[in-house]
């Protein structure tokens, strides 16, 4: 689960696999793998093992608040560092700057980018699709600290809503250049499973003026679904 309660967030019918619900309980039931740094530890020493770059995360943030305490995601950035592997960050989360000494030694010795999440360009409409994420204003003010650290940041446009925040991209993409990205990504908003349900529930309640264009806009770009299964499609 996350804390950060994102209504679009694709990873929610990943909590029905270990028996919660899609819904609140993805923000209020988290489960922590304490032992994630010695399972990836044991992923490196498999004969197999490539050095492909590892993508922390790509399902839930790895910068929740709950990382403060448990430093899952430091620990497994030093194995990492311990094997020199590359690796991709994908977080919303204030905390990075925590780690700038390890991100340091992992630029000097493998390979690291830091992608902040980032769709909307005010702090108002992002507190209402995600209600318990930090700040635009405090993302972008992380970047800044980790790019004027010599750490690659880039940003992740996602998801792109049709209707909602499509306009926001030029500002987001030159928001980022001035705080140090150097590079830059998006998505399209996916409803797999419940995550359709959640996600227009509460952007009728949010924006009760708005929700038919979004989902008209989001049926013209995908041939009249709401949503593609695949990343990217």
């Amino acid at each position: 689960g996350c804390y950060h309660a994102c209504a679009y967030c694709y990873a929610r019918p990943s909590h029905e696999r270990i028996g919660f619900g899609a819904g609140t309980d993805f923000e209020r039931k988290l489960v922590v793998k304490t032992n994630a740094a010695a399972l990836l530890r044991e992923h490196f020493e498999r004969p197999s093992w490539s050095g492909e770059t590892i993508s922390l995360s790509g399902v839930t943030d790895p910068y929740q608040p709950l990382e403060a305490h448990y430093r899952v995601t430091r620990a497994c950035l030093e194995v990492c560092l311990d094997y020199r592997n590359p690796v991709q960050i994908i977080t919303k989360g204030a905390l990075p700057v925590r780690d700038i000494d390890v991100f340091k030694q992992l630029q000097g010795q493998a390979w690291i980018r830091v992608y902040f999440s980032i769709a909307f360009a005010d702090d108002e409409t992002a507190r209402v699709v995600e209600p318990q994420a930090p700040t635009v204003s405090k993302r972008f003010e992380t970047m800044r600290i980790l790019s004027e650290a010599g750490i690659p940041t880039g940003i992740s446009v996602a998801p792109i809503i049709p209707g909602l925040n499509e306009e926001a991209i030029p500002e987001l993409l030159s928001r980022a250049k001035s705080a140090g990205a150097t590079s830059a990504t998006c998505s399209l908003l996916r409803l797999p499973g419940q995550v359709e349900t959640v996600f227009l529930d509460r952007m009728r309640e949010a924006f009760p003026d708005r929700i038919s264009k979004i989902i008209h806009r989001l049926q013209d770009v995908r041939g009249g679904k709401l949503s593609e299964g695949e990343f990217f499609s």
